[in-house]
């Protein structure tokens, strides 16, 4: 299972930690991420995909990235 734009942030941070300087380079919203209070509520209530659309991030190529790093760790998505 690969990551999708349909995750919820959250679940993505728990199961993968090594995503969060994937999301904290993208600026906007996700740099909050950096905060470990900001993420316990922030990351619960949005999908990769509404944070994409609402900051105009390009949702393929992020998801490409996060893919990469989860294969780079050796870790099913």
């Amino acid at each position: 299972m690969k990551i999708t734009a349909d995750m919820i942030v959250e679940d993505v941070l728990t199961k993968y930690p090594d995503t969060l300087d994937v999301f904290v380079k993208q600026g906007h919203c996700f740099r909050l991420l950096a905060n470990p209070v900001a993420r316990k509520s922030l990351a619960k209530l949005v999908t990769i995909g509404t944070v994409c659309k609402l900051h105009f991030i390009d949702v393929e190529k992020l998801l490409k990235e996060f893919n990469e790093v989860v294969e780079k760790k050796g870790e099913t998505a």
